[in-house]
């Protein structure tokens, strides 16, 4: 059973307006992936995992990712860094696009984002 409290935190950072991208990092197989489907099961799940299929992520624009996914799950985010500058693009340009992005690499992960959506209002 999820925990409430860790629930209810995440439900309700990502219905403020700082909330329009939150980050959840952490170790490989404690439970990220799992608790945000949970939480968020309106939206879209992609995992990055598979080589083959991230160019095609990496390709979108942000109309098109915004049209695809506007509200969207985006796991192991770490294996495609420059995504990261897709997702501030969809943030700046449609104010009612969410995004939940999960990785294992946090060092990786929060060097990207910070530099990428350091301006944005995100407190990721």
């Amino acid at each position: 059973m999820i925990n409430r409290t860790v629930y209810n935190f995440l439900k309700n950072k990502s219905a403020s307006r700082f909330g329009r991208i939150t980050t959840l990092t952490g170790a490989r197989q404690t439970g990220k992936t799992t608790l945000v489907k949970e939480v968020f099961p309106e939206f879209d799940y992609i995992s990055l995992e598979d080589p083959i299929s991230r160019p095609d992520y990496a390709r979108l624009s942000a109309v098109q990712w915004y049209q695809q996914h506007p509200v969207v799950i985006l796991d192991e985010i770490q294996k495609l860094p420059q995504l990261i500058e897709s997702v501030k693009a969809v943030y700046d340009q449609f104010s009612d696009a969410r995004f939940i992005l999960l990785g294992s690499s946090q060092i990786l992960l929060l060097k990207q984002v910070k530099e990428s959506l350091a301006w944005t209002g995100s407190d990721g």
